[in-house]
């Protein structure tokens, strides 16, 4: 089917786009970054980088509008642009659950043109720059202690109005979020094994401190410390089926190898 995005990667991973990419180290060709954007985007983020391409309307989760220049995941602070690495970051690794698919069959090249082309799109990048990403301290570990108290952080903060008591996002405020341009938005279910930006435990951090730019879940950057945030990161995970089962198969695969 031609909206199933993902089916096409394949296809992608054979073609080049060298041609008009003459770039400096770090930066990308507009020119060539617009035909990577028609050739793999436009069918859903649409010609004006709008969110309203073709598919976009068979899609639950809408793609970005990108004419704001506000985006989701980020490593920097909340209400500002993201770092090109930010924006890489998502392609590279997808959205799980959505219908962005990962693009590792593009090149390097080709991935730097066409995050420069996408910044076509809205005016800030043009006179703004992204600040500096947020500091995220070491992970001091996952433990039946931290999860703990993570469960009183996730009460404290009254997460469970948006993704509900056991994180299944059936909050009694799940059906009425909407996002800043008026699409219904579902709280994410924090069951389901894996995370949209991300698996990895700084992933979920980052979240808690940069807020999710455009929809409803805010930054706690100034409310929430990070021994509080680190203890909700490992809550979170506690609620996926096997990860403390995974998290201490990982730890007696590193004290093996140690002993080695």
């Amino acid at each position: 089917m031609f909206y199933r995005v993902g089916q096409l990667i394949p296809v992608f991973a054979g073609l080049l786009f060298a041609a008009g990419s003459a770039t400096a180290a770090g930066t990308g060709s507009v020119k060539t970054g617009k035909l990577v954007y028609e050739r793999y985007c436009l069918s859903c983020h649409g010609a004006e980088g709008n969110g309203q391409g073709e598919a976009a309307e068979y899609m639950a989760v809408k793609p970005r509008d990108y004419r704001q220049g506000t985006y989701k995941w980020r490593t920097t602070p909340s209400g500002s642009l993201p770092l090109d690495s930010d924006l890489e970051h998502t392609l590279l690794n997808g959205l799980h659950g959505t219908y962005m698919p990962t693009w590792r069959a593009l090149d390097q090249r080709s991935r730097r043109d066409v995050i420069s082309y996408i910044k076509t799109f809205s005016p800030r990048f043009a006179t703004e720059k992204p600040q500096d990403p947020i500091v995220i301290p070491p992970d001091p570990g996952y433990s039946d202690a931290s999860v703990a108290r993570g469960t009183a952080v996730y009460k404290k903060y009254n997460c469970s109005q948006c993704h509900g008591p056991g994180g299944q996002g059936d909050g009694p405020s799940a059906h009425e979020l909407k996002d800043d341009w008026g699409n219904a938005i579902v709280p994410y279910d924090l069951t389901k094994g894996h995370v949209k930006c991300g698996d990895q435990s700084t992933d979920i951090y980052r979240v808690f401190m940069t807020g999710l730019a455009g929809t409803p879940m805010p930054t706690f950057a100034d409310s929430m410390s990070s021994a509080d945030a680190w203890d909700l990161v490992h809550f979170i995970q506690s609620l996926s089926p096997g990860y403390a089962k995974n998290m201490m198969a990982a730890a007696a695969d590193r004290k093996t190898g140690a002993t080695q």
